[in-house]
C-alpha cells in the first residue's frame, strides 16, 4: 500500500493570527507516518513508541491503552467510550473487562445471553431516542433527513 513518512525538524505552533516556531530538543527525533499498521503488528509497533501516543482508529487506541500508553489527544468520535476507557484505566478497571472472545461466544451459543443483550440494547436505544427527541424538540417523524443521518451515526446521543 501507499504510505508516507517524514522526520519533523521544527514545529510551527499556530493560534489565531500568531505563530511561534518551536525547535525540537537536540537529539529528539520526531517522525510522522501515515501507513496502516497491520493488526497482527500493532502490539509490537506500540511497544516501540514513547509513553504518549497519537492514534487513529478504535483498535489502535484500545491497544495503546491496554499497554499503559497515554493518548495524546481526545478522539473526535466515540468520545464517551474513550472517556470511560480512561476512567477504567485510571481506576484499575481494565482487569475487570471480560474477554471479547468469551462474550462473543456466549452471544452466539447461549439463548439466555442473546435475549439479555436484546433487552439491554432495546432499553439503551429507547433511552437514547428520548434524549434525541428532547434535543431536537420532537419525535423522529418531525426530524430532517440530516437529523436522521446524525442520529444513525451516533452523533446526537
Amino acid at each position: 500500500g501507499t504510505h508516507a513518512s517524514a522526520e519533523m525538524v521544527q514545529l510551527d505552533l499556530l493560534r489565531g493570527a500568531t505563530c511561534k516556531e518551536e525547535a525540537l530538543a537536540k537529539g529528539r527525533m520526531l517522525f510522522v507516518c501515515s501507513a496502516k499498521v497491520p493488526r497482527a503488528e500493532m502490539r509490537s509497533f506500540l511497544e516501540q513508541t514513547q509513553k504518549v501516543v497519537f492514534t487513529t482508529g478504535d483498535q489502535s487506541l484500545a491497544e495503546a491503552m491496554f499497554m499503559d500508553k497515554i493518548p495524546g489527544i481526545k478522539p473526535d468520535a466515540k468520545v464517551q467510550q474513550w472517556q470511560l476507557a480512561l476512567m477504567a484505566k485510571a481506576t484499575g478497571g481494565l482487569d475487570a473487562v471480560p474477554d471479547l472472545g468469551e462474550v462473543m461466544r456466549s452471544l452466539v451459543e447461549d439463548p439466555i445471553a442473546q435475549e439479555k443483550a436484546r433487552r439491554e440494547s432495546k432499553a439503551l436505544s429507547d433511552e437514547l431516542e428520548l434524549q434525541m427527541i428532547a434535543k431536537l424538540g420532537g419525535p423522529p417523524s418531525t426530524w430532517s433527513p440530516t437529523h436522521h443521518v446524525l442520529s444513525r451515526a451516533g452523533m446526537l446521543g
